[in-house]
C-alpha cells in the first residue's frame, strides 16, 4: 500500500508541477493582452500627481507620512501580484485562454488601445479640461448607452477615485496613531456618491473613448460583453483592480 501512496503522491506533485506554471503563464498573458499592465502604470502617474497636489495642501510632515503609507499600499509589484492572484482565483485556465483569444483579436486589440489611451496621464489631463461633443446619430447613441450598462467602467472609475481620494484621511490617521478612523458607513456613502456624480457622464466618457471604433465594431463588443466569457471577465476584473487598490 505505501509504494502505491507513494505513487500516487507522485503523480500528484507532478500534475501541480505542470499545471501551476501553466494556470501563472496564461494569467499573464491574460494581464498583458486586457491592457491591465498598462493602467497599472498609468495609474502609478495618477498617484504621483495626487501626492503633488497634497504637497500644497498638507504640513510637510503630514505629506511625508502621505507619502510613505501611499508609496507602500500602491507598490507596483504588490499590486500586479495581488490582481493576477485574483484572476487566477476566479478564471479557469480555459476561460482565461477564450478571454485572451478575444483580446488578441483584431477588435480586442483596438479595444485594448482605446482603453489604455483613455487612461493615459495625457488623455486624464485633456478630459479634465472637459470632453469634446460627438455628434452621434441615434443608433450609436444607443449603442454607447447598451456598452454604459454593460462594463465595469463606473465602478472601476469609482474604486481608483475612492483610494486616491483616501489618502489623506489615511496618512492623517496614521499620523495621529489611529485617532482617525473613518467607518466602513461612510466609505460606502462616499461610493454611492461618486457614482450617482460619474453615473450621469459616462455614456459621454464612453463615445469619447470608443470614439474610432465602427458601429459594427460596437455591436460586436456588445456581443462579447454580453457573453458568459466577457461577463465573467468582467466581473473578475473589477474584484482583480479592488484588491490591487487594497492590501
Amino acid at each position: 500500500m505505501r509504494p502505491t501512496f507513494r505513487a500516487l503522491l507522485g503523480s500528484i506533485a507532478l500534475g501541480l508541477a505542470v499545471c501551476l506554471p501553466a494556470q501563472a503563464d496564461t494569467t499573464e498573458e491574460l494581464y498583458q493582452a486586457t491592457g491591465m499592465n498598462q493602467h497599472q502604470d498609468h495609474f502609478q502617474f495618477a498617484l504621483k500627481a495626487a501626492q503633488q497636489r497634497y504637497a500644497q495642501q498638507l504640513p510637510a510632515n503630514l505629506y511625508e507620512t502621505l507619502v510613505q503609507q501611499s508609496n507602500q499600499r500602491f507598490e507596483p509589484q504588490g499590486m500586479r501580484d495581488r490582481a493576477m492572484a485574483r484572476l487566477a482565483v476566479d478564471l479557469k485556465a480555459e476561460d482565461q485562454r477564450n478571454i485572451v483569444k478575444f483580446y488578441r483579436s483584431e477588435l480586442g486589440r483596438q479595444v485594448v488601445g482605446a482603453e489604455t489611451r483613455a487612461t493615459s496621464p495625457a488623455s486624464i489631463v485633456a478630459m479634465q479640461r472637459g470632453l469634446p461633443q460627438h455628434e452621434l446619430s441615434d443608433a450609436r447613441r444607443q449603442l454607447i448607452e447598451q456598452l454604459s450598462e454593460l462594463l465595469p467602467a463606473l465602478d472601476l472609475g469609482v474604486e481608483v477615485s475612492l483610494s486616491l481620494a483616501s489618502l489623506a484621511a489615511q496618512s492623517a490617521n496614521s499620523f495621529f496613531g489611529g485617532l482617525m478612523q473613518i467607518p466602513d458607513s461612510a466609505v460606502a456613502n462616499q461610493r454611492e456618491r461618486l457614482r450617482q456624480e460619474m453615473r450621469p457622464n459616462l455614456p459621454e466618457t464612453l463615445a469619447h473613448v470608443y470614439r474610432d471604433l465602427s458601429d459594427e465594431q460596437l455591436k460586436k463588443l456588445i456581443q462579447w460583453s454580453e457573453s458568459e466569457a466577457g461577463r465573467e471577465y468582467y466581473q473578475a476584473a473589477e474584484l482583480a483592480v479592488r484588491d490591487a487598490l487594497n492590501p
